[in-house]
Parts: C-alpha cells; structure tokens; sequence
C-alpha cells in the first residue's frame, strides 16, 4: 500500500447488534432495504423512516455469525435502540449498543484491495490485510472506501501505519464523502427529507420489492407515481461556502437549503425544477456563486 490511502477514525459512529432467532423477520418490517440481501459477504445500506416517509437516520447493516451488526451515528444509538425496542412486542430479539466495537474508514485508489481481489460495494473481506472484526466496502460508493469494525481497545493506528496509509482526521473523511456528493446521517437524520431525496435509490439503499415496512407506501409513491421534486446534490464554489441553512438561489427563485459545507464543498436538497430552468451563473449562496455538480454515481434525470 502506498501514501494513496488515507486513514481516519470516526469516533461519532457506533454499533448496535440484533440478535435472536426473529432478527431477519423483525428488522425486515423496520428499514428500507431487503435484509434478505444481507450476507455472510455483503454488507448493506438502508434507512429508518416515520409512518410518513420522513427519514429517520441511515445506517450500515453487517452480518456477524448470527448477529446483524448496525453502523450508525453515535448520537443517534440510544435512539435507534429505544424505537426497535417499542417494535418489539414478542418478537424474540434482543437489542443493545456494542461499546467494544469502533469505527474506522480508508479511502483511496487501492482501499478496495484491502478487502479482496474484485471487491465492489457492500463487499465485505473473509481475510483482510488489516486485523479487524469486520472489513467492508461501503455499500453506498466504492469510491467512499473501506469500513472497519475493530474492538475499541485495539490500536488500530499502528496497523494504518503498517500499510502506509496516511493519517487522517473525521473531518477529512467527511470533506471526501462530501466532494463525491454523498450525504450522512448528520445531514439527512431528524426528518430532514424523504430517503428518495437523499439518493437512496442510487445508493442502493432501498428495495422496491420487499414489502412492507414502517414508511414504505410514501416511498413507493413518490417511485411510481409523484416523483422526486427536490433532491440531494453536491455544489462547489471558487471561495468558503456560507452556512449550513443559507439558501441557494437563481434571481428571486430559491432553489433550496444548503445541508452541508466543508470549505468550498458542500451539499444542496436543492428543488429540482427550479434548478432546471436557472441559468448556472445565477445560482448563488448569498455572494457566493456556486456550480451544482451532478455526480458521476448519479445518473442525470433519475
């Protein structure tokens, strides 16, 4: 490996386990995706929703012998544990936060490699070259990089070092995942927007044929019948972007909220009408010009 991969870890995420016979028959009812997809070599995104079809929070599905294994934002795991528990009932489950368990992420050209010959997204390594309870691609964008589960009292830095990878910070990581365009559970959790609008079709975070579950009837409209209006995407600017909440414009019409900023990057759940008839010379945040740029993940009028 080589000075190419950077290494950070993400202390604002945590993990929640699901174990018990009823697992897959109780979270299926619960999330977006098909837990059905879930494997021993694949790891999965998904989301949390209201009755409404609001996004509750996203999250990372691993299996784990015979546990599911929850990626999620630290500040949301008492939360996600609380709402599984009121859905409960007699379901023979047990839920509970995993402290022993980190997070950590490695991006760069040859992150996949560390999983294994041929890895994509959501593929997760049987013999990684890092000492880890689990290493997965993200399930979201390869591009996003490698994922490890690791105890918590493991040095995991001293392995970053041995592979030659750069030291990094959260915050880096999170300027990365910004510059390809892709929000995280601090910019859509809270009922900020519907899981279409935050790319979760592309993202392959969700499952137009499972069935039901909490939020799905939404969902499945805004698919087949209404559409998407708004949408989630990246936009950059030649100096420091406002704050997170200052509106983007065209002239007098307002296109959407910024979500996110990091520098000069940052991310729109910008109107997509509105978008299509503005000249891109007028799109503004407050003085700041900005250019809305279309990700190669996503595909243009999808």
């Amino acid at each position: 490996m080589t000075q190419s991969l950077q290494a950070a870890l993400l202390p604002e995420r945590g993990v929640v386990a699901i174990t018990g016979p009823d697992r897959i028959k109780f979270m299926q009812g619960l999330m977006t995706n098909d837990i059905r997809r879930l494997a021993p070599d694949r790891a999965l995104y998904t989301g949390f929703l209201t009755g409404q079809g609001k996004l509750l929070y996203d999250a990372i599905l691993i299996q784990d012998n015979e546990d599911i294994l929850i990626d999620i934002a630290a500040a949301l795991v008492q939360d996600l544990v609380k709402r599984l528990t009121t859905f409960k009932i007699r379901a023979n489950v047990d839920i509970g936060q995993v402290p022993a368990l980190a997070v950590a992420a490695v991006w760069g050209a040859e992150a996949a490699a560390l999983v294994g010959p041929g890895a994509s997204e959501g593929s997760v390594g049987s013999d990684t070259q890092i000492p880890c309870r689990k290493a997965f691609v993200d399930p979201r964008v390869a591009a996003l990089g490698v994922r490890l589960l690791y105890p918590s009292g493991q040095s995991i830095a001293a392995e970053f070092e041995r592979l030659g990878c750069a030291r990094a910070t959260a915050s880096d990581y999170a300027a990365h995942r910004l510059a390809l365009g892709i929000a995280d559970t601090a910019e859509i959790s809270g009922e900020t927007c519907y899981a279409l609008e935050a790319n979760f079709e592309p993202l392959h975070g969700v499952d137009f044929k499972k069935g039901c579950y909490v939020g799905q009837e939404l969902t499945a409209r805004m698919k087949l019948r209404v559409g998407l209006r708004k949408r989630i995407l990246p936009v950059s600017a030649a100096t420091t972007l406002p704050d997170v909440g200052t509106q983007v414009t065209a002239g007098a019409t307002r296109l959407g909220p910024l979500i996110a900023t990091s520098g000069n990057r940052g991310l729109g759940l910008l109107r997509l009408d509105h978008l299509a008839e503005a000249t891109p010379d007028a799109i503004r945040a407050d003085a700041v010009a900005l250019n809305v740029d279309w990700p190669s993940w996503l595909p243009r009028g999808s």
